[in-house]
Protein backbone atom coordinates (compact mmCIF):
# COMPACT_ATOMS: atom_id res chain seq x y z
CA UNK A 1 0.00 0.00 0.00
CA UNK A 2 1.34 3.34 -1.26
CA UNK A 3 1.73 6.28 1.16
CA UNK A 4 -1.63 8.50 -1.03
CA UNK A 5 -3.76 5.43 -0.11
CA UNK A 6 -2.53 4.99 3.33
CA UNK A 7 -3.28 8.60 4.51
CA UNK A 8 -6.88 8.23 2.22
CA UNK A 9 -7.88 5.21 4.48
CA UNK A 10 -6.50 6.32 7.70
CA UNK A 11 -9.22 8.48 8.98
CA UNK A 12 -11.74 5.09 7.83
CA UNK A 13 -9.35 2.55 9.85
CA UNK A 14 -9.80 4.63 12.93
CA UNK A 15 -12.04 2.96 16.04
CA UNK A 16 -14.60 5.08 16.86
CA UNK A 17 -14.26 8.02 18.58
CA UNK A 18 -10.78 7.97 17.89
CA UNK A 19 -8.91 9.69 15.67
CA UNK A 20 -6.87 8.72 12.93
CA UNK A 21 -3.74 6.78 14.39
CA UNK A 22 -0.68 9.34 14.77
CA UNK A 23 1.87 9.49 12.44
CA UNK A 24 2.39 7.78 9.24
CA UNK A 25 3.26 3.91 8.10
CA UNK A 26 7.00 3.58 7.65
CA UNK A 27 7.89 4.28 4.20
CA UNK A 28 7.64 1.32 1.73
CA UNK A 29 4.89 -1.16 3.55
CA UNK A 30 1.97 -1.44 5.38
CA UNK A 31 0.93 -1.45 8.88
CA UNK A 32 0.54 -4.88 10.82
CA UNK A 33 -2.67 -5.19 11.23
CA UNK A 34 -1.58 -6.43 15.53
CA UNK A 35 -0.07 -2.93 16.05
CA UNK A 36 3.35 -4.29 15.61
CA UNK A 37 5.91 -1.97 13.26
CA UNK A 38 5.94 -2.88 9.45
CA UNK A 39 9.22 -4.30 8.11
CA UNK A 40 10.78 -1.95 6.05
CA UNK A 41 10.36 -0.91 2.71
CA UNK A 42 9.53 -3.75 -0.07
CA UNK A 43 12.88 -5.55 -1.59
CA UNK A 44 14.16 -3.86 -4.55
CA UNK A 45 12.21 -5.16 -8.05
CA UNK A 46 14.71 -8.27 -9.62
CA UNK A 47 17.03 -7.81 -12.08
CA UNK A 48 20.85 -6.20 -12.10
CA UNK A 49 21.94 -5.56 -8.80
CA UNK A 50 23.06 -2.04 -8.68
CA UNK A 51 26.73 -1.39 -8.62
CA UNK A 52 28.98 -1.92 -5.58
CA UNK A 53 30.54 1.40 -6.09
CA UNK A 54 31.29 4.19 -8.67
CA UNK A 55 29.26 4.27 -12.00
CA UNK A 56 29.09 1.70 -14.61
CA UNK A 57 31.59 2.64 -16.90
CA UNK A 58 31.46 -0.57 -19.27
CA UNK A 59 30.22 1.45 -22.52
CA UNK A 60 33.65 2.54 -22.62
CA UNK A 61 35.63 1.25 -25.50
CA UNK A 62 37.85 -1.37 -24.84
CA UNK A 63 41.15 1.16 -26.02
CA UNK A 64 40.13 2.53 -22.60
CA UNK A 65 39.41 -0.56 -20.45
CA UNK A 66 42.53 -2.46 -19.45
CA UNK A 67 42.22 -5.39 -16.95
CA UNK A 68 38.98 -3.70 -15.13
CA UNK A 69 41.13 -0.33 -15.03
CA UNK A 70 39.42 2.51 -16.79
CA UNK A 71 41.83 5.05 -18.84
CA UNK A 72 39.56 8.33 -18.64
CA UNK A 73 42.50 10.47 -19.28
CA UNK A 74 42.73 9.22 -22.45
CA UNK A 75 38.73 8.99 -23.29
CA UNK A 76 38.80 12.30 -22.32
CA UNK A 77 41.97 13.43 -24.86
CA UNK A 78 40.18 11.56 -27.57
CA UNK A 79 37.02 13.37 -27.26
CA UNK A 80 37.94 16.21 -27.46
CA UNK A 81 40.29 15.34 -30.85
CA UNK A 82 37.19 14.58 -31.75
CA UNK A 83 34.93 17.30 -30.86
CA UNK A 84 37.63 19.31 -32.47
CA UNK A 85 37.49 17.77 -35.72
CA UNK A 86 33.74 17.95 -35.72
CA UNK A 87 34.16 21.97 -35.51
CA UNK A 88 36.46 21.83 -38.09
CA UNK A 89 34.44 19.89 -40.85
CA UNK A 90 31.02 21.87 -39.32
CA UNK A 91 32.89 25.48 -40.60
CA UNK A 92 34.32 23.50 -43.89
CA UNK A 93 30.51 22.41 -44.61
CA UNK A 94 29.20 26.28 -43.79
CA UNK A 95 30.84 27.18 -47.14
CA UNK A 96 29.88 24.13 -49.76
CA UNK A 97 27.35 26.06 -51.43
CA UNK A 98 23.88 24.57 -51.74
CA UNK A 99 24.06 23.16 -55.34
CA UNK A 100 26.46 22.90 -58.15
CA UNK A 101 26.01 26.43 -59.67
CA UNK A 102 27.21 27.75 -56.90
CA UNK A 103 30.96 27.36 -57.65
CA UNK A 104 32.76 29.86 -59.18
CA UNK A 105 35.55 28.92 -61.25
CA UNK A 106 37.94 31.95 -61.44
CA UNK A 107 41.48 31.95 -62.09
CA UNK A 108 43.44 33.42 -59.00
CA UNK A 109 44.99 36.76 -60.03
CA UNK A 110 48.72 35.19 -58.54
CA UNK A 111 50.11 31.71 -59.19
CA UNK A 112 53.56 31.03 -58.23
CA UNK A 113 54.88 29.16 -61.18
CA UNK A 114 58.19 28.16 -59.87
CA UNK A 115 61.38 27.66 -61.89
CA UNK A 116 59.86 27.36 -65.07
CA UNK A 117 61.03 28.63 -67.98
CA UNK A 118 58.20 31.20 -69.64
CA UNK A 119 57.66 34.05 -71.46
CA UNK A 120 57.22 37.52 -69.09
CA UNK A 121 53.70 37.47 -71.37
CA UNK A 122 52.50 33.74 -70.43
CA UNK A 123 49.02 34.16 -68.94
CA UNK A 124 47.13 30.73 -67.73
CA UNK A 125 44.20 30.86 -70.07
CA UNK A 126 40.39 29.67 -69.42
CA UNK A 127 37.87 29.74 -71.63
CA UNK A 128 34.65 29.85 -68.76
CA UNK A 129 32.34 31.71 -71.54
CA UNK A 130 32.81 29.27 -74.21
CA UNK A 131 29.41 27.55 -74.78
CA UNK A 132 31.48 24.40 -75.84
CA UNK A 133 32.89 24.16 -72.64
CA UNK A 134 29.34 24.69 -70.23
CA UNK A 135 29.28 21.07 -69.65
CA UNK A 136 32.82 20.66 -68.63
CA UNK A 137 32.32 23.53 -65.82
CA UNK A 138 28.57 21.55 -65.03
CA UNK A 139 30.09 18.08 -64.10
CA UNK A 140 33.45 19.68 -61.80
CA UNK A 141 30.68 21.69 -59.65
CA UNK A 142 28.55 18.81 -59.58
CA UNK A 143 31.63 16.87 -58.27
CA UNK A 144 33.12 19.26 -56.07
CA UNK A 145 29.64 19.64 -54.31
CA UNK A 146 28.99 15.24 -53.89
CA UNK A 147 32.19 15.51 -52.24
CA UNK A 148 31.26 19.18 -49.76
CA UNK A 149 34.19 21.00 -51.26
CA UNK A 150 34.06 25.23 -50.07
CA UNK A 151 33.94 27.62 -53.04
CA UNK A 152 37.55 28.45 -52.40
CA UNK A 153 38.23 24.81 -53.41
CA UNK A 154 37.19 25.93 -57.10
CA UNK A 155 40.16 28.70 -57.06
CA UNK A 156 42.42 26.08 -55.69
CA UNK A 157 41.72 23.70 -58.12
CA UNK A 158 42.34 25.80 -61.55
CA UNK A 159 45.24 27.30 -59.62
CA UNK A 160 46.63 23.69 -60.44
CA UNK A 161 45.53 23.38 -63.96
CA UNK A 162 46.93 26.65 -64.35
CA UNK A 163 50.53 24.84 -63.66
CA UNK A 164 49.39 21.76 -65.52
CA UNK A 165 49.05 24.34 -68.77
CA UNK A 166 52.39 25.97 -68.01
CA UNK A 167 54.69 23.25 -67.51
CA UNK A 168 53.70 21.64 -71.06
CA UNK A 169 54.39 25.79 -72.48
CA UNK A 170 57.21 25.70 -70.45
CA UNK A 171 58.32 22.39 -72.22
CA UNK A 172 57.56 23.89 -76.21
CA UNK A 173 58.84 27.24 -75.11
CA UNK A 174 62.38 26.08 -73.86
CA UNK A 175 62.75 23.96 -76.97
CA UNK A 176 61.75 26.66 -79.38
CA UNK A 177 64.67 28.93 -77.39
CA UNK A 178 67.10 26.21 -78.21
CA UNK A 179 66.00 26.40 -82.24
CA UNK A 180 66.24 30.34 -81.79
CA UNK A 181 70.02 29.45 -80.92
CA UNK A 182 70.63 27.22 -83.50
CA UNK A 183 69.79 30.33 -86.14
CA UNK A 184 72.81 32.57 -85.17
CA UNK A 185 72.86 36.13 -84.09
CA UNK A 186 71.04 37.11 -86.94
CA UNK A 187 68.21 35.21 -85.51
CA UNK A 188 65.60 38.03 -85.62
CA UNK A 189 66.50 40.09 -88.82
CA UNK A 190 66.16 36.32 -90.73
CA UNK A 191 62.41 36.03 -88.77
CA UNK A 192 61.49 39.65 -89.41
CA UNK A 193 62.40 39.15 -93.23
CA UNK A 194 60.24 36.12 -93.35
CA UNK A 195 57.33 37.92 -91.77
CA UNK A 196 57.47 40.58 -93.77
CA UNK A 197 57.71 38.73 -97.21
CA UNK A 198 54.73 36.65 -96.13
CA UNK A 199 52.69 39.78 -95.09
CA UNK A 200 53.32 40.59 -98.78
CA UNK A 201 52.76 37.99 -100.96
CA UNK A 202 49.91 36.55 -99.18
CA UNK A 203 46.65 37.28 -97.74
CA UNK A 204 46.29 37.85 -93.84
CA UNK A 205 45.03 34.03 -92.38
CA UNK A 206 47.68 32.01 -94.84
CA UNK A 207 50.62 34.35 -93.77
CA UNK A 208 49.69 33.82 -90.06
CA UNK A 209 49.36 30.10 -90.48
CA UNK A 210 53.16 29.74 -91.76
CA UNK A 211 54.40 32.30 -89.82
CA UNK A 212 54.04 29.15 -87.03
CA UNK A 213 56.83 27.42 -88.71
CA UNK A 214 59.61 30.08 -87.79
CA UNK A 215 59.43 28.82 -84.22
CA UNK A 216 61.72 25.92 -85.18
CA UNK A 217 64.97 26.72 -87.12
CA UNK A 218 64.53 24.16 -90.24
CA UNK A 219 61.45 26.02 -90.47
CA UNK A 220 63.10 28.98 -90.84
CA UNK A 221 65.58 27.94 -93.32
CA UNK A 222 62.61 25.80 -95.21
CA UNK A 223 60.94 28.85 -95.20
CA UNK A 224 63.74 31.32 -96.99
CA UNK A 225 64.18 28.53 -99.27
CA UNK A 226 60.47 28.94 -100.41
CA UNK A 227 60.27 32.51 -100.53
CA UNK A 228 64.23 32.99 -102.24
CA UNK A 229 63.47 34.40 -105.82
CA UNK A 230 63.43 32.05 -108.84
CA UNK A 231 64.61 31.65 -112.41
CA UNK A 232 67.98 32.93 -113.65
CA UNK A 233 70.14 35.46 -111.73
CA UNK A 234 70.47 38.91 -113.80
CA UNK A 235 74.28 40.10 -113.16
CA UNK A 236 75.98 43.22 -114.78
CA UNK A 237 78.90 42.13 -116.92
CA UNK A 238 82.32 42.95 -115.85
CA UNK A 239 84.29 44.91 -118.12
CA UNK A 240 87.77 43.71 -119.28
CA UNK A 241 90.78 45.21 -117.37
CA UNK A 242 92.98 48.30 -119.44
CA UNK A 243 96.07 46.86 -121.07
CA UNK A 244 98.89 49.08 -120.50
CA UNK A 245 100.72 50.90 -123.24
CA UNK A 246 103.98 50.84 -124.02
CA UNK A 247 104.85 52.49 -126.98
CA UNK A 248 106.57 51.08 -129.96
CA UNK A 249 108.21 48.62 -128.05
CA UNK A 250 104.93 46.39 -127.70
CA UNK A 251 104.87 46.30 -131.86
CA UNK A 252 108.34 45.40 -132.60
CA UNK A 253 109.76 43.07 -130.83
CA UNK A 254 113.86 43.10 -129.99
CA UNK A 255 115.86 40.71 -131.76
CA UNK A 256 117.70 38.86 -129.48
Amino acid sequence: MNLMLWKTLRPLLAPEGEGAPAGDPPAGGDPAPNGDPAPAGDPPPSGDPAPAGGPDLSWLPEQFRTDGATDIDGFRAHYEEMAASQAIHQEALADVPQDATGYEFTVPDEIDYGELQLPEDFAFQLKTDDPALAPVFEELGGIMHKHNLPKGAAGELLGVLAKYQATEFSQAYAKSQQEYQALGPTADARISNINRTLDARLPADLATALKGATTSANGVKALEALLRPRGPVTTTPTPPEPKEHDGLASRYPTSS
